[in-house]
């Protein structure tokens, strides 16, 4: 199974590795992340894009400052280069690479296009990246559920879905609820499995990050 980690997260990747070299690293997930997510409706009613902003655990977060020498004034806040180049890194995506985010609609996977209006904070000592990722094209969602989902299919980062902040305002005949991932005793077994993988080495279960996510269920109407 070939592996396709590409732009994105890349260098985080790299950065993390680079770091546990003194020492052993074992474990999928290597990375945590509490995930926001937005729905964009236009005018017309039809659902136009995604809001999603990923913050970081502790850890990946200071590989971060010290691997990009970020807040080098020390002042507990990020300056316009920063923040270029931690978008740079997060928001720059290959082509074929769909930044961890699955939008299933009418039982499909939904294409959507690449990040926009990116935006980062620091919250608590934790790296925020915010952005809009809009649809292919605009749908109009009915009574079906849409299903939004976070992850990485080979589980090298974990996504928890967490309530927004500052929700944003839905159509009023429409709902998000998010439906916690909750392992059944054989996903359990298959987790700790897992977690005694070495850093670069690969699970065997394609698209395995999928049994373990969290989802957003959409319905309108």
């Amino acid at each position: 199974m070939e592996r396709k980690y590409l732009v994105s997260h890349s260098f985080l990747r790299l950065l993390f590795v680079i770091m546990c070299l003194g020492g052993p690293a074992k474990a999928h997930p290597h990375v945590f992340v509490d995930a926001r997510t937005g729905f964009i409706f236009g005018t017309d009613g039809q659902l136009e894009a995604l809001r999603i902003s990923w913050t970081y655990d502790e850890f990946t977060t200071l590989i971060l400052f010290e691997s990009l020498n970020l807040d080098q004034d020390g002042d507990g806040h990020f300056n316009d280069a920063d923040r270029a180049a931690i978008i740079e890194g997060e928001t720059n995506w290959d082509s074929a690479y769909k930044g961890d985010v699955y939008l299933e609609f009418a039982g499909e996977d939904y294409p959507l296009g690449r990040p926009e209006a990116a935006a980062v904070t620091l919250n608590n000592n934790q790296v925020e990246v915010s952005f809009n990722l809009p649809l292919s094209q605009p749908v109009r969602i009915g009574n079906a559920p849409v299903f939004l989902r976070l992850y990485d299919p080979f589980f090298y980062y974990a996504y928890a879905i967490i309530p927004a902040i500052d929700p944003a305002d839905l159509p009023e005949n429409c709902q998000a609820q998010i439906v916690p991932f909750e392992p059944s005793t054989a996903e359990r077994a298959l987790q700790d499995k897992l977690a005694a993988l070495g850093l670069e080495e690969i699970p065997e279960l394609e698209n395995v990050g999928r049994l373990f996510s969290d989802e957003v269920r959409l319905t309108c109407g």
